[in-house]
């Protein structure tokens, strides 16, 4: 087997799996199979310095366009670097390829410099495709199955061979899709939607509209701009959550954000129906609870059980709290104009958001990741999200997610996309955590700390990659902005946000 068979080999893999967006991050090691991409055709590369971005970025790719993207590192600490992004694809049911170059087998275990043990490196999160050397008399694929990330190993030894002429992408023999149906008849009377693609909405509406059961929709099902859906969409989240009794709890999408959906580990005699891309149920817990294929969404039939789940509406009165977190996400959803993409953090710009979207335009997308629910790569992820789409994207973000992925604007100067904005809701630290329950007891001291608590402003990092930049206590510094990349900086005021939440958060008295 020669280092040009492997080569050629991987590549066609790629191209095989359906793969036409590669993100790279060049080293030495897979210098051979960057080289002999950039003579392909038909795939679409972007170039990275450090592979934790790309591997989120391609994430973010993913996300918007329900395409397989890959990623290809070198060797050592490097592909380990893609192991975050890996886990959020995993549990977000997305088909990232990851292309790892790696030193030849004789090396593992050795401790030579860029040589670890790279084959299954991402254990249960990825599928292994193969672990390929020139040693190796044929080359085979393991079978794998399903929208999972991937994994191809190659070892290059040297001399590195780097005139290997690339593959036609566009050619390639991609295997169809198997059909699947699943059809089933289940009652149910309160419906979860959260974390659903857009085309996924407008599929769910369909059997929703039908099903007219009360819903409760997090800005990220894309379900608030069917005109058809308004009579059943609940507003007040979490508020009116506590209200329901329901029997049979229906779960579209990903996993939500909302504390009632966790306490439902404790009331098993609560059915639960999930339908989702992922396959994971979001509980612990066996007993009833079900989990289906989304294509049940489009053979099956539900049935309501009348009024019993009982929950009741509640409008947040946003403005009473001029300053806090929660009025500003109503201003900012004002702003944002009809057609846009917005993604939002995890997790208290989700829940915050949730509670204004009865201020969003016509045609604004919603996105979050949804998989693991960390705050890891959020702003590459976004511009993955944001790479093709011409209208304006908003990034609603936490100040220590945006921290957590400071290198991620180095894409922006080749994505040529100039209404990028990238909304920074600066608190001063995770004030998520002020919010548990469970840690409320904890002293001053450790709340510093378990908070990251700081002082820092993010005019430095928008001057690092070029970006224009606004701290604003006024949405009006939000209209009409320049059509260039924008760091927006907001510090809402901390004692206004707890008021609110501290008045949002008392609890229900059900009527008599």
């Amino acid at each position: 087997m020669t280092q040009e068979q492997l080569i050629r080999q991987a590549l066609s893999a790629l191209a095989h799996f359906g793969v036409r967006e590669v993100c790279v991050a060049a080293g030495a090691r897979n210098a051979p199979l960057i080289a002999a991409l950039l003579t392909s055709k038909g795939i679409r590369i972007w170039n990275f310095f450090e592979e934790r971005s790309a591997a989120f970025f391609a994430l973010g790719r993913m996300m918007a366009d329900r395409k397989p993207v890959a990623v290809v590192t070198t060797s050592g600490t490097a592909a380990a670097e893609c192991l975050p992004a890996v886990i959020e694809a995993h549990y977000q049911g997305l088909p990232l390829f990851v292309l790892t170059a790696d030193r030849p087998k004789s090396y593992r275990g050795s401790g030579a410099p860029q040589a670890i043990e790279q084959h299954h490196l991402f254990g249960v999160y990825a599928q292994t495709l193969g672990d390929w050397d020139v040693t190796d008399e044929s080359l085979s694929m393991y079978q794998t199955t399903g929208d999972r990330p991937r994994h191809l190993n190659v070892c290059l030894d040297e001399p590195l061979e780097t005139n290997v002429i690339g593959v036609d992408f566009s050619r390639a023999q991609t295997p169809e899709a198997e059909p699947r149906s699943h059809t089933c008849t289940l009652d149910c009377d309160l419906v979860l939607a959260s974390g659903m693609h857009p085309a996924d909405a407008k599929e769910a509406a369909q059997l929703l509209a039908t099903l007219g059961a009360p819903i409760v929709a997090e800005a990220t099902s894309n379900l608030h701009g069917f005109r058809e859906l308004q009579p059943l969409l609940t507003p007040g989240g979490e508020r009116s959550l506590q209200s329901a009794r329901p029997a049979h709890v229906l779960r579209l999408g990903a996993v939500p954000s909302w504390r009632w959906w966790r306490d439902l580990e404790s009331q098993p005699k609560i059915k639960v129906t999930n339908i989702t891309h992922s396959g994971f149920s979001g509980l612990a817990r066996k007993e009833n609870v079900q989990t289906l294929p989304w294509e049940s969404v489009r053979g099956s039939q539900f049935v309501v059980r009348g009024s019993e789940c009982g929950i009741l509406r509640f409008e947040p009165d946003l403005g009473k709290f001029e300053q806090s977190e929660p009025n500003w996400m109503r201003k900012l959803i004002e702003v944002i104009p009809a057609g846009s993409r917005v993604f939002l953090g995890n997790s208290l710009p989700i829940r915050e958001l949730n509670l204004a979207l009865k201020s969003a335009r016509p045609g604004v997308e919603f996105f979050a990741s949804r998989g693991a629910n960390g705050i890891d790569g959020l702003v590459s992820t976004f511009l993955g999200v944001s790479a093709t789409h011409r209208e304006e994207c908003w990034l609603i973000v936490g100040d220590l997610s945006t921290l957590y992925d400071l290198a991620a604007p180095w894409i922006i100067a080749q994505m040529n996309h100039p209404k990028l904005r990238i909304v920074v809701i600066n608190n001063g630290g995770g004030k998520i955590f002020s919010r548990v329950n469970s840690l409320r007891a904890l002293s001053e001291k450790s709340l510093t700390v378990i908070e990251n608590r700081h002082e820092l402003s993010f005019e430095p990092w928008a001057q690092l990659w070029g970006m224009e930049y606004v701290r604003t206590d006024d949405v009006n510094d939000l209209v009409d902005l320049l059509h260039v990349p924008i760091v927006i900086e907001i510090r809402p005021d901390p004692l206004q946000t707890e008021a609110f939440w501290k008045d949002w958060q008392r609890p229900v008295i059900r009527p008599r």
